[in-house]
């Protein structure tokens, strides 16, 4: 599944929030050089990140950013796991997928009993 831009610039600001080089960016973040340009030019624009002789560092509006961004994706993930606790076990999922598959082959099982002189053609 392919990340979003709120996903890379969360993963930007949290790399760079000691202070780091472009290269660091690139690697902790999964970029590559051409996105982690265009990703930092956004975020020092924005004002969420500064670049000081060849280091970025979080700014503290990248901190509030980064904060809200997190509760955010809590609050997002919460509803998440309670779907997952509704779904069965592997075990579970395969038992009804025998079952399923034992009933629509009953009918077939039937069919084929029948003799062929009884079947309409």
């Amino acid at each position: 599944m392919r990340r979003s831009r709120i996903d890379i610039v969360v993963e930007v600001l949290e790399v760079a929030k000691n202070g780091v080089n472009k290269t660091a960016i690139v690697y902790k973040s999964n970029l590559n050089f051409r996105l982690a340009a265009k990703y930092l030019l956004l975020l020092e624009k924005q004002g969420l990140i500064e670049n000081i002789s060849d280091k970025y560092f979080t700014s503290d509006k990248g901190k509030v950013f980064l904060g809200k961004a997190k509760e955010l994706t809590m609050q997002l993930e919460i509803p998440n796991q309670k779907t997952n606790e509704n779904v069965p076990k592997d075990e579970t999922l395969m038992q009804k997928a025998r079952e399923i598959t034992l009933q629509c082959e009953a009918p077939i099982q039937r069919f084929r009993q029948i003799p062929c002189s009884m079947v309409p053609i």
